[in-house]
């Protein structure tokens, strides 16, 4: 019964290695005047980070909130954030580690010039509520953020 969780497990890792594999080049593919800036996405028992951040000390954050929500998986964190000082600020990494953390399976975040969108289960519950609060601290007044529904 032990080599069977273990057969199961691996599956598993091996199943969200494809699913991954399979986003990096579906996004990659994508028309870069409707790239996001920086993404996240919760899916497959793992986060995506992608994008572009303006120091490593941001990037580090971000991963570490993805590590924490994932129980200290880093192997399920997959990390494409490029480091470039010209990338879009994030004036309050610690917020949106928050909100990594607070994430939940489905949910999928863009980062644009002047705005920023979470898809979520259900954008008026209590835990949408406080992730658009803490995607306002993270880019801070000056970015509007939306909440909409997954499709």
């Amino acid at each position: 019964m032990n080599r069977r969780l273990r057969l199961i497990a691996l599956l598993m890792v091996v199943m969200a290695a494809a699913g991954a594999a399979w986003v990096f080049a579906a996004t990659r593919s994508a028309s870069p005047a409707t790239s996001a800036l920086l993404e996240i996405r919760w899916h497959g028992n793992g986060i995506i980070l992608q994008g572009a951040v303006t120091d490593a000390a941001t990037q580090q954050v971000l991963v570490e909130g993805a590590t924490a929500r994932l129980g200290g998986e880093a192997n399920q964190v997959v990390d494409w954030l490029d480091i470039a000082p010209a990338a879009l600020p994030v004036p309050d990494a610690a917020s949106l580690a928050s909100l990594i953390r607070l994430g939940q399976e489905g949910w999928h975040l863009q980062r644009h010039a002047t705005d920023a969108w979470l898809a979520v289960q259900s954008p008026n519950d209590d835990r949408s509520m406080q992730a658009r609060q803490l995607l306002q601290r993270a880019f801070g007044p000056g970015v509007t953020i939306r909440l909409i529904p997954l499709s």
